[in-house]
């Protein structure tokens, strides 16, 4: 019989009520050497600012976390002491890992902690894991609330679980809920629940027509998936999805616009063979009004990205269309989304999981879209040949479209001549006859 099982609503009041304490309490329980685990959209000030605190009796403990706010640990004074491990380059973290102030590991989330899981020597533990939670229900569980991620199955495999309890959390539905005694540290965290959207920047001229070309490739009941991104977070608020019937969503995340989409009945999930009738995710909402729609709304299901990330789930889902940005793209349809030549700009994410399980699945179809140009329209993100050191993220076997401002680029089944010269005709006009040549040279 497991602990949990024989926690009655007085002994778990009085497990709660014993494990509640203070972010210094909390933290003072961090050795040295300690790895510390923070699932994305569960970095609490105030345990971080604790933990911080207390660097100078500290050493070589290691913070392990997917994005990253910048919270002043990448500075001189903790090297040492508590240094940052991330796993997806962002704008908090990409000086730092240009710098080497920070370190990144290559991940793919799906299989993430299958070194540990297998006892494999070298295998990172996880010391602590750091998670948000709403106070518990009447039966004592707490719910992680619209971000979940990873943040419950990391908890399962951590020495020590903290969690800050926040009443502004969203109770959700699907694999959400923990049970108190799953949980060993308790802090309370009355903080506002920040506005996400705010990391989506206003559209940019190109995201307009690329908006069009991707509506052009979706139908109706279509199951979509939209990762992160500049460019994919204006494909719903330019209607790229306007007009649609009863598409569904299966994906790791969402952009601004796609819960409106569910409030207005766009979004069904109603022929959405796996999970049918559900918008389903790891994570959800946008805004506040984002939010406040999720909160005890069963049409939405949050699942473990372990199983939002795995191919062979992905691939079970008929017509499947998975739509991500990429940073550049070669002639041949190699797909660099992670980095630019040698510097860690993003991570690969969800990216290469669902062209996989777009590929799997029947009627699937990868979306592949970037502006033709970056710097200022000074460089072609449709090159010829990838730059030293650039990572590839997607590789060519499985490129299927491509879309920039000035069209679709259908490479599935080209030859690589064929390729290159769909691509060319997508790439910014300044630059085709260069590419043309190359085309030439190459092919």
């Amino acid at each position: 019989m497991t602990l949990r099982a024989t926690l009655h609503e007085k002994d778990w009041r009085a497990w709660y009520a014993d494990r509640l304490v203070s972010a210094e309490e909390a933290m003072a329980r961090v050795q040295s050497g300690d790895h510390i685990w923070i699932s994305v959209q569960q970095q609490v000030s105030a345990l971080i600012a604790a933990l911080l605190a207390r660097a100078p009796a500290l050493k070589d403990v290691e913070v392990r976390t997917l994005v990253g706010g910048d919270f002043g640990w990448y500075d001189d004074f903790f090297k040492g002491r508590i240094s940052v491990n991330t796993y997806f380059g962002s704008i908090f973290s990409r000086e730092a890992l240009r710098e080497h102030r920070a370190s990144f590991t290559p991940w793919m989330v799906w299989g993430a902690h299958k070194a540990l899981d297998e006892h494999r020597p070298g295998a990172r533990p996880i010391d602590v894991a750091l998670i948000s939670v709403t106070p518990p229900n009447a039966n004592g569980y707490c719910c992680i609330g619209a971000h979940l991620w990873d943040a419950r199955t990391t908890a399962a495999r951590a020495k020590l679980v903290v969690a800050a309890v926040n009443p502004f959390l969203p109770r959700t539905f699907g694999d959400t809920w923990l049970h108190v005694s799953a949980i060993d540290c308790f802090v309370e965290d009355p903080t506002p629940l920040p506005d996400t959207g705010a990391a989506y920047p206003p559209p940019d001229p190109w995201d307009a027509p690329i908006a069009g070309y991707v509506g052009s490739l979706v139908r109706d009941r279509d199951t979509l998936q939209v990762g992160t991104g500049s460019t994919t977070g204006n494909l719903a608020r330019l209607g790229a999805f306007a007009g649609k019937q009863d598409l569904g969503y299966f994906a790791e995340l969402t952009v601004p616009g796609l819960v409106d989409l569910a409030k207005d009945g766009v979004i069904t999930s109603r022929y959405l063979n796996l999970h049918p009738g559900k918008f389903v995710t790891s994570t959800a909402g946008n805004s506040a009004a984002d939010l406040t729609f999720i909160n005890d709304n069963a049409l939405f299901e949050f699942y473990s990205t372990e199983y939002m990330h795995d191919p062979r789930v992905i691939g079970r889902i008929d017509n499947l269309v998975a739509i991500n940005n990429a940073l550049t793209v070669d002639l041949t349809g190699q797909i660099g989304a992670s980095s630019l030549g040698y510097r860690t700009w993003s991570g690969t994410g969800g990216h290469l999981s669902y062209a996989i399980g777009a590929f799997l699945s029947p009627g699937g179809r990868y979306i592949c879209i970037l502006p033709s140009t970056a710097v200022g329209g000074t460089v072609s993100r449709i090159t010829a040949a990838f730059a030293p050191g650039q990572v590839v993220t997607v590789p060519r076997d499985l490129a299927d479209y491509v879309v920039t401002e000035y069209g679709i680029a259908p490479l599935l089944n080209k030859t690589e001549r064929e390729r290159a010269q769909a691509l060319i005709s997508i790439a910014h006009p300044d630059f085709r006859a260069e590419l043309r040549r190359e085309a030439e040279r190459l092919f």
